[in-house]
């Protein structure tokens, strides 16, 4: 996956609307907000989330893998999003057959994630 697929430009789109017109209110505090926050708790989600794939903790996976998830989607990289569902739904059933693969989807792709997001983040206080 090449990372500049990894954001939805919609969603971001969608955010610079919300500061109704106001490009400048929308870009500084609303989405750079965001994904600073994002970016700031990554680190620990991830590190959370592989503690508890070791310990095949089903119950903290499915936590874990939902606030990546829900975090995620707000500022855009659906397609993480759509893996930390998939994760999700795995710990919810208990059953964490095939758990592996999606969480080493999940960590390759967080690991593109930080510059992803800077340069984003640079291009929009450009802008």
């Amino acid at each position: 996956m090449n990372t500049t697929s990894l954001l939805d430009e919609e969603i971001i789109t969608s955010m610079k609307e919300l500061g109704n017109g106001d490009e400048e209110f929308s870009n500084r505090l609303l989405i750079v907000q965001l994904m600073t926050v994002y970016l700031d708790n990554l680190q620990e989600r991830i590190k959370e989330l592989t503690l508890a794939m070791q310990n095949n903790d089903a119950s903290i996976i499915e936590r874990s893998a939902h606030t990546l998830k829900s975090s995620s989607r707000l500022i855009g990289l659906i397609s993480l999003a759509e893996d930390c569902q998939l994760l999700e739904d795995i710990g919810f059933s208990k059953k964490l057959d095939g758990s592996q693969e999606i969480f080493n989807r999940i960590d390759t792709t967080c690991k593109k994630v930080p510059e992803v997001l800077k340069n984003k983040i640079k291009e929009l206080e450009a802008s």
